[in-house]
């Protein structure tokens, strides 16, 4: 295995260098960072994310991804791996990373949320494509919904902090009820509706 430099590294350079790692690296600030393992309620929300919006999604041109894809961010020489990516633009079956990311979601957890909050908040609000990026806690009912606004600056669009809500997604007719993505997790004990 190459070994890993310690110097600032442009996004190029990572990116063939991250070709030859078994394991999965983010490019943060010029420094690669080890992607570590999600709980399982972290593993479960996101299945059932991509689930739901597989079955929203079909046929209307848009695909959604688990963390696999990458979204490099130009303007910042970052590189990202979402937990869920919805992508609109071309499809290349052999490309690695998104060709429009249009919605991002984070899975939230005690020790990602300020990043997932902050600095990553930054580098996909830098994102041209990109209309909706969604934080989904996994330890409570909540999503927070941040959408493109004047300036293209995102803005806070929804709180959604009970079962009975449903969430709206820019690329999806039907919202998502939060009883069927909080299914299983015990965080939202109604029955399940797809």
């Amino acid at each position: 295995m190459p070994e890993l430099r310690k110097s600032v590294w442009d996004l190029p350079s990572f990116l063939e260098w991250e070709a030859a790692q078994e394991k999965r690296y983010e490019l943060d600030a010029g420094e690669p960072r080890l992607m570590t393992g999600g709980s399982q309620a972290h593993a479960l929300i996101a299945s059932r994310l991509l689930a739901l919006l597989w079955q929203r999604l079909e046929g209307r041109g848009c695909r959604p991804y688990g963390s696999d894809l990458r979204v490099p961010i130009p303007a910042t020489g970052n590189c990202r791996y979402p937990d869920v990516t919805i992508d609109c633009g071309a499809f290349d079956p052999s490309a690695h990373e998104a060709s429009g990311p249009t919605v991002i979601f984070e899975v939230l957890s005690s020790s990602t949320a300020w990043f997932d909050q902050s600095r990553k908040f930054r580098d996909y609000e830098s994102l041209p494509s990109l209309r909706q990026y969604i934080l989904i806690s996994q330890s409570e009912v909540r999503v927070d919904v941040w959408r493109r606004g004047e300036g293209g600056r995102f803005v806070i669009a929804a709180l959604l902090h009970e079962c009975s809500q449903s969430l709206s997604v820019e690329t999806c007719e039907t919202p998502i009820p939060l009883t069927a993505l909080y299914a299983m997790t015990g965080l939202c004990q109604e029955a399940v509706s797809k």
